[in-house]
This record gives C-alpha cells, sequence and structure tokens, in this order.
C-alpha cells in the first residue's frame, strides 16, 4: 500500500509541492520524484520550490506545473517569507514533500500550510513540523536513492533513475549556437568544477586527460562550469588539443542539459553538471574521493573512479593536510583508460 492511498485529498486530484531548495546536483536527483508521481497522478498539479540561483535546471520541465524561485537572500527576510507564506497557502496544497530535511526547508513545509507534510529523518531539528517522516532508504549504491526511496513508498511504484527534459525550444537554442562555434555532436565534456577543494581533480591532469584521449582519436573537448570558475577554465583550456571550447560561465543553466545532451562523453567530478550527464542518459565517467560514490542505477553506461582510501570519505573533514591523495592517484592514464572502456574502445 503507498502512503498517499491513506492521504486526505481536497479536490479530484492532489495538489503537491515539492521542497528542495539546493543544490544543483540534489535538485537534479531529486527530479526521480517526479515520474512517478506523474503516472500515480497524471491530472495532479505538481510544484516546486527552489533556490533561484538553482531553479532554472527545471525550467520547462512538462512534469511541473508550477516552479516557484525564492533568493537565498529572501530566506533570512521575514517580509519576504509573510509574502511567500501567502503565495503557497493561496494553492492550498494537498501534500508538501521536504526532500532536503534541513531545518530551513522543514520551516518552508509548514509556511506553505499543507494539509499534509511529509519529509526525510535527520538530524536537523524541526521533527515535529513534519506529519510523516520516512528514512533515507534505498540502496547508497543506486544514482538518487533517497530520492528513489521516497517515490516509492508514496507512489507504490519502482522509481528510475533522476531525469531531465529538454524543451524543443531549448534544443533549438543550443544547436543554434553549436553551428555557431562550429561544435558538431560528439564533443567531449570537462566538468572539473564545484564547491569544494577536496572533490576537485588536480588541474594540470585535464589537459594531460585530454591529450591522451585525443591519441585515441576522442575530441574536441568543451569545459563546462560557472562563471567563478573561469579563471581556472581558462587556464585548462590554454593546454587542451586544438579545436577545445570552454564555455565555462557561458551557458544558461535551463540549457545545461540541452549542451551536454549530444556530447559523446562526460567526465566530471562529483558536480552538479556530472549528475546532469546522467539525468541526459549520456556515457558518464565520474571521479570521486572525499565523498560516498554511487556505482550503479543509471540509464546509460556509467563509470565511477574511487579508491576508498581508509580515510575515505572525509566529506567535509580532510585529514590529508590539503594533498587531496584520493584525487591525485586518480592519473590521466588511468582517467583515460576507463574512458576508452566505457567507450567501448578498448
Amino acid at each position: 500500500m503507498a502512503l498517499t492511498d491513506s492521504l486526505p485529498v481536497r479536490g479530484p486530484q492532489p495538489r503537491i509541492l515539492i521542497v528542495r531548495l539546493s543544490a544543483l546536483g540534489d535538485i537534479v536527483f531529486a527530479t526521480s520524484l517526479l515520474d512517478g508521481l506523474r503516472s500515480r497522478y497524471p491530472q495532479a498539479h505538481i510544484a516546486w520550490l527552489a533556490q533561484s540561483g538553482f531553479a532554472g535546471v527545471l525550467e520547462g520541465d512538462p512534469r511541473i506545473d508550477q516552479l516557484l524561485r525564492i533568493p537565498k537572500e529572501s530566506l533570512k527576510s521575514p517580509a519576504a517569507l509573510l509574502a511567500l507564506r501567502r503565495e503557497l497557502t493561496e494553492q492550498a496544497y494537498d501534500w508538501v514533500l521536504d526532500c532536503q530535511g534541513l531545518l530551513k526547508s522543514r520551516m518552508l513545509a509548514r509556511l506553505a500550510g499543507g494539509a499534509t507534510r511529509i519529509g526525510f529523518t535527520s538530524k536537523e531539528p524541526g521533527k515535529a513540523l513534519m506529519h510523516h517522516l520516512l528514512p533515507k532508504g534505498g540502496e547508497p549504491a543506486d544514482i538518487s536513492s533517497e530520492y528513489r526511496y521516497m517515490a516509492e513508498q508514496l507512489t507504490g511504484i519502482p522509481a528510475g533513475p533522476p531525469r531531465l527534459v529538454v524543451t524543443a525550444e531549448g534544443s533549438g537554442r543550443i544547436a543554434e549556437a553549436m553551428a555557431a562555434l562550429g561544435l558538431a555532436p560528439g564533443f567531449v565534456a570537462l566538468c572539473p568544477f564545484t564547491t569544494r577543494p577536496q572533490k576537485h581533480w588536480r588541474e594540470e591532469y585535464w589537459p594531460q586527460l585530454a591529450r591522451q584521449l585525443a591519441s585515441q582519436g576522442l575530441g574536441p573537448f568543451v569545459i563546462f562550469g560557472g562563471p567563478a570558475d573561469r579563471p581556472a577554465a581558462e587556464r585548462i583550456h590554454a593546454q587542451l588539443p586544438p579545436g577545445s571550447l570552454n564555455l565555462a560561465g557561458e551557458t544558461r543553466l535551463p540549457d545545461l542539459g540541452g549542451w551536454l545532451s549530444p556530447a559523446r562523453l562526460v567526465i566530471g567530478v562529483d558536480t552538479g553538471l556530472t549528475h546532469i550527464g546522467i539525468a541526459m542518459r549520456r556515457p558518464t565517467l565520474a571521479l570521486f574521493g572525499s565523498t560516498c560514490p554511487y556505482t550503479r542505477g543509471a540509464d546509460s553506461p556509467l563509470a565511477v573512479m574511487y579508491d576508498g582510501l581508509p580515510c575515505a570519505p572525509c566529506r567535509r573533514h580532510p585529514t590529508c593536510g590539503g594533498d587531496w591523495t584520493c584525487m591525485k592517484q586518480l592519473t590521466p592514464a588511468r582517467v583515460a583508460a576507463q574512458a576508452v572502456t566505457l567507450l567501448g574502445l578498448a
């Protein structure tokens, strides 16, 4: 029996609000909720509340009826929160799903005034703000396991991997931009950047990797990242094989899925862009060291490199004094060999 079978609904179909504010990769993974909810409740009204800096990745998704954006600074503004409360309560949501498990997300779920609030168990305060708490279940090695588990508990339907939808308008915009750049489908997407230094692969490794892959007939290489990544991206780009492009800071968030869709291969660290590659069903090679890796559950070829050192995963508490041994020992030669094997070229 699905949990939602026992939950009250005020109309013919439920009105559902998903609260997942950040970060980019987690929002991508949380899309595993959408197909199950849409399949079980095809006429439901599904809304999603996310921070403005991340919400764009969901823009145009036909499974979402309403995309609500909240600026990060508004989370500390009583006046902004009061205005948001009015907006949310007017929607009369039946079910509010807190998919973050933080005090702030629980407070926003409560602010929405839904008839039933469902969230994850966690060490964060605010459990009393939820009506139902679900464990972060599933198999930890599976991509988006906790969101798939929640979806299955809610609907009784097995949930699949995350999936992003690129609109026809977005695809056309990307195709025009690629033509203007002289870029054809089949490039190798490089996603080197993330928020924590212990998750980075060594900067000098990226050009070495590209040269080794170019010797195998792969390329050209395209760097993706955000505006803050431009200086490092420029340094890497200067050493890449001819014909490579640097698009760090040059792509809109809603277009990232469309940009990665024509890639032959996506190579990245534990970052949102790598997760987008998986959500777009592209062959993906993910480099992990300080964080727990997922190793299965993708709908396309996936290889995860993770040596599992005794100190790993250290997450936010590294003990190596900045050596980042776990990532350093993933050498360009090892990564190139794995990429060739992933693509069936060995």
